[in-house]
């Protein structure tokens, strides 16, 4: 009988604490880390950078492609002996090739160098989350919103991040 009250005061115990601890589980925090990139100051500084490469890489996409209108001309020209018409198609075709080359690996570039800003940029709020996290008692702070359906504003503390980055400059 004794055993039977103790094993009943546990359930009862367990009954009143569960929704508390279950309260305590499930609280969530969110932050968008494309609004931390487009309207944090170091954000805006990277997006500069990525902007200045590209436009580098464009130069250099553009000198190639000037190159290759410049064999296209001389080819529509009919004034080219058949050697030299030969010669100047197989530079056209290797110019093209390399045109392609060019271009894929510009866009690969530039899509690695905002991977790395990206995460750069995440490291650093990294410790802004941890603490935000630990004083609001968030168990967890998500941060694609491609794959959540609704965020409550008392939740979403993307704009206490971009602050105190800004501020962290």
């Amino acid at each position: 009988m004794k055993s039977l009250k103790i094993v009943l005061a546990g359930c009862l115990f367990f009954l009143l604490c569960a929704p508390a601890a279950a309260d305590q589980l499930s609280r969530v925090g969110f932050v968008n880390p494309q609004r931390i990139i487009n309207e944090s100051k170091i954000g805006r500084i990277a997006q500069e950078d990525l902007a200045r490469l590209g436009k580098e890489k464009d130069r250099r996409v553009g000198e190639l492609l000037s190159q290759i209108d410049g064999l296209k001309a001389e080819l529509e020209k009919s004034t080219l002996s058949v050697s030299e018409q030969q010669f100047k198609e197989k530079e056209l075709r290797l110019n093209a090739r390399d045109y392609e080359e060019l271009v894929q690996n510009s866009n690969l570039d530039i899509q690695g160098e905002e991977r790395r800003l990206i995460q750069f940029i995440m490291r650093r709020a990294d410790s802004i989350l941890r603490r935000v996290a630990e004083e609001r008692g968030f168990t967890m702070i998500l941060t694609d919103p491609e794959i959540i359906g609704y965020v409550s504003p008392a939740m979403d503390i993307t704009d206490r991040v971009i602050q105190e980055l800004n501020a962290m400059l």
